[in-house]
């Protein structure tokens, strides 16, 4: 399998940005709106990463982070939270998230911390 990245970003300027940084360092982008189809990309083995918002229409990136950190088969895919929210650090501690990236970010730092957990990907 391919170095995935699962990208989970409801506003759309911001998720295509997303992914045309992740492209060009040579990943395979899964980009989507919702929760609810990342989980099948998710339950069938699609993804090797996951970079999660925290304000989503709908089911919200910590209830998200949770259900991904909560299940045997999905507990070991890194989650890094994207997010403006000041309350970032204590929510990735509550979801059991990996780490985060605050937004607006720095280009060269959010690939730091995505090249460091692409690294670990086999």
């Amino acid at each position: 399998m391919g170095k995935n990245v699962l990208v989970i970003e409801d506003e759309p300027i911001i998720a295509e940005m997303i992914s045309i940084i992740l492209e060009i360092q040579g990943l395979n982008v899964i980009s989507l709106s919702d929760t609810g189809r990342a989980r099948d990309k998710l339950l069938n083995k699609e993804v090797n990463l996951v970079l999660l918002d925290l304000n989503l229409s709908g089911e919200g990136g910590e209830e998200f982070c949770g259900y991904i950190k909560g299940h045997d088969d999905l507990k070991d895919i890194p989650v890094i939270l994207v997010s403006a929210n000041i309350d970032i650090e204590q929510i990735k501690e509550q979801c059991g998230a990996n780490d985060i990236i605050r937004k607006p970010f720095n280009i060269d730092h959010f690939m730091e911390k995505v090249s460091y957990y692409v690294e670990t990907i086999v």
